[in-house]
Parts: C-alpha cells; structure tokens; sequence
C-alpha cells in the first residue's frame, strides 16, 4: 500500500433503500478499505421505511445512519454532506463494489491531478444472461456514446465522474447536488464543475465493479428517464451539458418512425430508411459479438440490446421536449439511477 504524508479525512457518501446482498458487498468493500479506518468516516442515507440495521454495518467502519425521506438520490447525497467532516467527498453507489486501494489511489489521483472530482472505470457485473447482455452493451461504445467510464482506457478530462470522489471546498461552493433532480443530478453538478473551471477527471487505472439492471423492463425504464431527465436538467440552464451525441438515439427514432410514413406519399424516402437500417443491423452485430466474446455473454442478446437502449433513450428525450417543467414522476427511490451511468 502507498504511504501518504498526509492522510486527509474522507467522508463517504452511501445513498441507500433498505438492506440487499448488493449493499452488504458493497460494505464489506469499505471495510476492507486499506486507507486507515480512522482516516474516513461513511453516511448512509437511508430510503426505505425502516432504517438499515446497524448490525449490518461491518465492525470497524465508523457509519452514521440517517433517514432520506424525501427517497431522491441528490436530497440523500446532500444529506450527508451536511453531516460529513471531510476533505473529500466519496460518492458510492450501493451497487457497487470497491477494491480495496480505492481511498488511498483516489486521494493519490486529486493530488496528481488537481481535480474538483476523480471518476473511475465501471466493470459491470451481472448475474442473469440478460443482465451480462445489458452489462455487455451498456459499456460498449454504441451503446453508451462518449460515455467513456464505461469503455475508455486513457485517463485525462472528462464530462461526468462516476462513483467521484470530491473536494469538498468545490462542493459547497457550488452548493451540492440540485435536490430538485430526481436523475442525472450527477451530471448536472459536474456540468458546473467545469463551468466554474474545476477539473472532472477519469482514471481508468482505479476500476469499480458495478451490478446493473438484469431484466429488459428495467433497462427501458432507465434509459427513458435519462432520456426525459436530460432534456429537464439542460432546461435548468446547465453550461455545455447537452452534446451532439445526445441527440443521436431521438434523431433516429424519428426517422426510423417517420420516413415509413413519408414514403406511402414519396416512395424515394424508403431508399434511405432501408440503408441506415442495414448500416445499423450490421454495426449493431459486429458489435454484439465483439462485447460478446469479451462479456461472456450470449451475441444475439447483445446485439438485440442496442436497438432496445436507443430507441428507450431517443423516446425519453423526445417524451422531455414536452414536458413543460421537471417531469412529473412521483418519487425516485434511491438507487434507480447509477451515477455517471448516463450516455
């Protein structure tokens, strides 16, 4: 392990709903923690009904546990901050799993780089063969854009952090995560991160075992929220948030939908509707075998994922484009949404 000169404290923020073989992994990962135990503190803020049972937090952690009545990820990340003591801010995502130098090369990673916020490569883990299929082509570059926590290999800047680990100083001047979010509040708040002119770094070189969505139901679910959310969070004026990519998956729902239709008045318009679709169908294979094979996982599940993810995505975006304010959804449990996890 690395001897730091000086060991600043840590706070760890864990957003959570109720107890789960996920979250006592991801625990046990912090008590496994090499940065000394006295070094960092964690923060849960529960969602559920009932309060986490203490007994479940692993011996030599020191955890506070508080309730998160509002269920919101950004209200329960706040939360914590305002009862945390630390330099630096840990988010941790309760499905997720750290290893266990993870402190010790974050603190290494602010202090070489300079950064208002380090994220880390995400291996995604499932147990199901649909969920190795969702794992497989979420972290493909088809399936996820320029998302590059999930594929990239080189570290430098970057649009988002996931899990992000945060200096403090920079996450009360811009005063925490928008509560009024109920998704993608992580990439708002890096949005004015960089705004402000405070470095987002990835550092692919730390790897974040991460559990995603193992049924199609909850794949679609979450790829039209972050859809809808991202078109609701660009509204709340964040600088440089929406890319051209982020177009993509709503340009090609429209013209899968709409040249049909054009073409019963304009024969032509199917000549490119039938191109882009055999362009699409043959990138969208070479792609599911390719994650396949490094996955695990079975190609033509892969392969049916992509069509799945974008057009849930491009439908989300579109259903945002009418909505006349935040969207009206009830409220988001903890944990619906992954940080960083968004194209």
């Amino acid at each position: 392990m690395e001897l730091l000169l000086e060991q600043p404290f840590i706070s760890v923020l864990l957003p959570v709903r109720g107890e789960s073989d996920e979250l006592a992994e991801c625990l046990a990962s912090l008590a496994a923690q090499t940065y000394p135990h006295h070094r960092f503190e964690v923060l849960v803020a529960d969602a559920s009904d009932a309060l986490l049972d203490p007994r479940s937090i692993p011996d030599g952690l020191d955890a506070r546990i508080f309730r998160n009545p509002e269920r919101l990820m950004s209200r329960g990340l706040n939360l914590g901050a305002r009862s945390a003591t630390g330099a630096y801010l840990a988010i941790v995502s309760a499905h997720s799993t750290l290893p266990p130098e993870y402190l010790v090369r974050m603190v290494r990673a602010v202090r070489e780089t300079g950064a208002a916020n380090v994220g880390t490569r995400i291996r995604k883990v499932a147990r199901t063969p649909w969920g190795r299929a969702i794992a497989a082509a979420t972290t493909s570059p088809l399936g996820v854009g320029g998302s590059i926590q999930h594929h990239g290999r080189v570290g430098g800047p970057a649009d988002s952090a996931f899990p992000g680990f945060i200096d403090r100083a920079v996450f009360d001047s811009l005063r925490g995560f928008d509560e009024a979010l109920a998704c993608n509040e992580d990439d708002e708040f890096n949005a004015r991160v960089r705004a402000a002119g405070g470095l987002v770094w990835y550092e692919p070189a730390v790897e974040v075992t991460y559990h995603p969505r193992e049924t199609l139901i909850g794949l679609v679910r979450q790829q039209f929220r972050y859809g809808r959310w991202k078109v609701a969070v660009a509204r709340r004026g964040a600088p440089g948030y929406i890319r051209p990519r982020h177009l993509v998956p709503s340009l090609v729902v429209v013209g899968a939908a709409g040249l049909p239709v054009v073409s019963l008045v304009w024969r032509p318009a199917l000549v490119p509707w039938v191109l882009a679709g055999a362009a699409y169908g043959s990138l969208a294979i070479i792609e599911g075998r390719r994650m396949a094979r490094r996955e695990g996982a079975d190609s033509w599940r892969v392969t049916a994922m992509f069509p799945l993810v974008h057009a849930a995505y491009g439908i989300g975006f579109l259903r945002g484009l009418l909505d006349r304010g935040l969207p009206h959804e009830g409220q988001s449990p903890v944990g619906a949404t992954a940080p960083g996890e968004s194209s």
